[in-house]
């Protein structure tokens, strides 16, 4: 979890979010450059990818909650939020992974990250039951007022909000990180 996720539609932020900073990504994947919201509520483009001085080759992008205080690789970080129309998560049936959106249809996501100089990572939580349980984890989803408490480390990683998210398969397009388009985040 969280492997990808939708940016495309700004408007619905309280946040003042300049269009030709994200443009409109309906398939953002690892690696990409992204928006992140730092402690002075400015927003940047850093890499979505954590690294670690001790493995370049390493990229991280989600980091469990549970675990985050106490891993090496977390220690010393700063904390970013993320911003998202939604993110996708696959549920494993049979032999086939079937994609997911999952979203809140009117208002903008907050994902909960971490930084460093190298790049962000996603912090996720164990899941929230939702209408269709599709994976165990998803992000640790933030509301506006609770951006203070984020970056103070005082947040406890709730976020029972989240059970109104509107979740539906899509279809395979999102698969390949090369298909951008409205298309991938319709119902299938």
């Amino acid at each position: 979890m969280c492997g990808r996720y939708a940016l495309y539609d700004t408007a619905k932020s309280d946040l003042e979010i300049g269009h030709n900073l994200v443009g409109k990504n309906y398939n953002i994947a690892p690696l990409a450059m992204v928006p992140v919201i730092k402690d002075n509520n400015n927003i940047e483009l850093v890499r979505w990818a954590f690294k670690v001085a001790w493995d370049n080759k390493l990229n991280i992008i989600n980091a469990r909650s549970e675990t985050l205080a106490s891993k090496l690789a977390f220690q010393n970080t700063k904390r970013c939020i993320f911003i998202a129309n939604g993110y996708f998560e696959w549920l494993s049936r049979d032999k086939s992974k079937i994609p997911y959106y999952h979203t809140f249809n009117d208002k903008l996501m907050y994902f909960g990250g971490v930084l460093n100089d190298q790049g962000a990572c996603i912090v996720t939580r164990e899941s929230y039951p939702l209408k269709v349980k599709v994976h165990s984890r998803q992000p640790v989803l933030l509301e506006c007022k609770d951006f203070r408490r984020w970056f103070t480390s005082e947040h406890d990683y709730s976020c029972g909000f989240s059970r109104d998210m509107d979740v539906y398969q899509v279809t395979s397009l999102v698969n390949s990180s090369k298909n951008n388009s409205p298309g991938i985040i319709k119902r299938a």
